[in-house]
């Protein structure tokens, strides 16, 4: 049905689905800025740093931070994923408006053919017509 509605009645009716440039999902945390070097530290770079200090022993902070950085990148898979259900959304909704313009149009179509027969049969009868 979205095929016949989205693709095939679309192009018959020269209709377009209307087009804007869906966001590309963009990652939240590209690391940070080494002060020393000026270069960006990556986020394996920053995971290396973590784990070099996880084995040097069982500081409570070190622990911390550990579940820390879990915690944010649980929050940043559930961000993307929200994200990515956000666009699917939108590409869903695009197809039911043009699905819905596409039957309006033919509606359209069907009663301005109905209403002009209609009319011409009627102004012919009352024409032909004789007392």
């Amino acid at each position: 049905m979205k095929i016949l509605f989205c693709k095939w009645f679309a192009a018959c009716l020269c209709m377009k689905p209307k087009s804007s440039p869906s966001p590309a999902p963009r990652r939240l945390y590209m690391g940070r800025l080494n002060t020393a070097t000026g270069e960006r530290l990556s986020n394996e770079d920053e995971n290396k740093k973590i784990s070099s200090l996880e084995t040097t022993g069982n500081d409570p902070g070190i622990i911390l931070m550990k579940e820390i950085r879990d915690l944010l990148k649980i929050r940043i898979q559930n961000e993307e994923q929200q994200r990515n259900d956000d666009v699917q959304e939108e590409n869903i909704k695009k197809d039911w408006m043009l699905a819905a313009a596409v039957l309006d149009r033919i509606c359209a179509f069907v009663f301005v053919i109905i209403f002009v027969v209609g009319t011409a049969i009627f102004i012919a009868l009352i024409t032909t017509h004789r007392d």
